[in-house]
């Protein structure tokens, strides 16, 4: 999916436009679930008896959920929307910065 560069960056293997976040999560979780039933549950009643298969298909379905809203998403839509919140931030930062200045100019404290 993707190769070491010299400094240490990652070249694509594909255009990000044709990568999903499923093939990432994929190529990187391996083959470990989202939810993970615990198996030292001793049966004592009817629930404790079957809640290992009963979390197996809650848990069945959840991955398959996480795995379509993955599947449609892309490398190149994660990075706009990464890069359309960065812009946002920054832009509070900003504003956020240039308020503290103008109460402290407006308190008569000087910037140094």
């Amino acid at each position: 999916m993707a190769a070491i560069g010299k400094g240490g960056g990652l070249h694509l293997g594909r255009p990000a436009e044709r990568i999903t976040l499923r093939d990432l999560y994929l190529a990187t979780m391996e083959d470990k679930r989202i939810l993970v039933a615990r198996q030292d549950i001793p049966s004592r009643c009817r629930i404790s008896s079957n809640i290992n298969e009963f979390f197996a298909e809650v848990a069945t379905d959840a991955e398959t959920a996480l795995l379509d809203t993955l599947a449609r998403r892309t490398v190149a839509d994660s990075l706009t929307e990464l890069l359309r919140l960065d812009g946002i931030r920054t832009k509070r930062l900003t504003i956020a910065a240039t308020t503290r200045r103008a109460k402290l100019l407006a308190n008569g404290v000087k910037r140094t």
